[in-house]
């Protein structure tokens, strides 16, 4: 692996009390293309723009994926890349779907540690928030034809970020636009499934609401997930997921959080959910909590939904077993929960 050094790091410029999501970036990113055989060796190199061919096939034809995950920073100023290796594993099932070349994770695991390791000073405290990194997955080939390209470009970059929601949102449940459909790419971390929600989630947020809750409009409205995040909700003290299916993607944190629930002895049902039933529990009044899962939302609680032009009003962040919940999460990603197989320490 190479590594080029920059002459004068930019972390001084850094305010890491005010940090807005994804627009700090650190020193350094890590760089490995594809050139229709075999990957070239890794190389960390100081941060810089990319110059492409305007025929580069990823502009034409949206061959692109990624991924999102962070590191935390413990007590002893260690380092945990939280779940990575579950990360790396999905990127590679978007890779297959998408054809293009796996990365070997081992490789690649080890170079993201060598990575956070130069730049650990980037990481923020517990306080402040915590180094999101993005790696991804982009094809290169300088060609208009409607091909699958042969040749590809890794690179993970890294920005500091403080919490993605500090309050609880609001929602919309769509029963006009889908987010993806059975047998498409919805269970793939591709680009083009989060360009495709902008849309929607712009008509939600003119009618003064955060985010869409996507529902499968041509099986009874089968509610499945949000824009950024996966869906959940309490109902009667358990809790209740939308089923995984090839339209949902297969959240990390989502997992994280059906684990520690059912270790903390909550009933977990993943289950075909109707906006319908849904409506119906909130009608009754049986719905305790509503929250929202993702690597930048971790658990973002929901206090307002619509459905069908109606609004409901959940205290969702006032149910004490989902608070428990929320901190048994943030535990297990500074390493204070024993968890270790979900840790990668730095």
């Amino acid at each position: 692996m190479q590594i080029d050094l920059v002459s004068q790091s930019k972390i001084n410029t850094v305010d890491f009390n005010q940090l807005d999501f994804g627009k700090t970036f650190t020193d350094y990113m890590m760089v490995m293309d594809f050139d229709g055989e075999s990957w070239s060796g890794l190389t960390i190199e100081p941060i810089n723009t990319l110059n492409f061919h305007p025929a580069m096939s990823v502009f034409h034809y949206g061959q692109a994926i990624f991924e999102g995950l962070k590191a935390f920073k413990a007590t002893d100023n260690r380092v945990n890349i939280f779940r990575l290796n579950d990360n790396l594993l999905r990127f590679n099932k978007s890779a297959e779907r998408l054809m293009m070349p796996l990365i070997d994770i081992p490789t690649v695991s080890d170079a993201i540690k060598k990575f956070i390791d130069m730049q650990r000073d980037w990481v923020p405290s517990r306080d402040q928030g915590s180094l999101y990194l993005r790696p991804f997955m982009i094809s290169t080939d300088n060609t208009l034809r409607a091909v699958s390209s042969s040749g590809f470009k890794f690179v993970v970059i890294a920005c500091p970020v403080g919490f993605y929601y500090a309050e609880p949102i609001s929602i919309i449940v769509d029963k006009n636009y889908r987010r993806a459909a059975t047998g498409g790419i919805g269970f793939a971390k591709a680009a083009g499934n989060y360009a495709a929600s902008f849309y929607p989630s712009k008509l939600a947020k003119e009618k003064g609401f955060d985010q869409v809750l996507w529902t499968d409009i041509t099986n009874n409205f089968t509610l499945e997930e949000l824009g950024s995040a996966n869906f959940f909700f309490v109902k009667n003290g358990e809790l209740y997921t939308p089923k995984m299916r090839d339209s949902i993607l297969n959240g990390i944190t989502r997992n994280t959080v059906i684990h520690l629930a059912k270790e903390s002895g909550m009933m977990v049902h993943e289950a075909e959910i109707t906006a319908d039933e849904f409506k119906k529990d909130l009608n009754s009044g049986s719905v305790d909590c509503v929250f929202a899962t993702g690597t930048a939302a971790a658990i973002t609680y929901i206090h307002k939904i619509m459905i069908d032009e109606e609004t409901f009003h959940v205290k969702s962040n006032m149910y004490a077993p989902v608070n428990q919940l929320h901190k048994d999460l943030e535990d297990a990603k500074f390493g204070l929960k024993n968890h270790e197989e979900w840790n990668v320490w730095v």
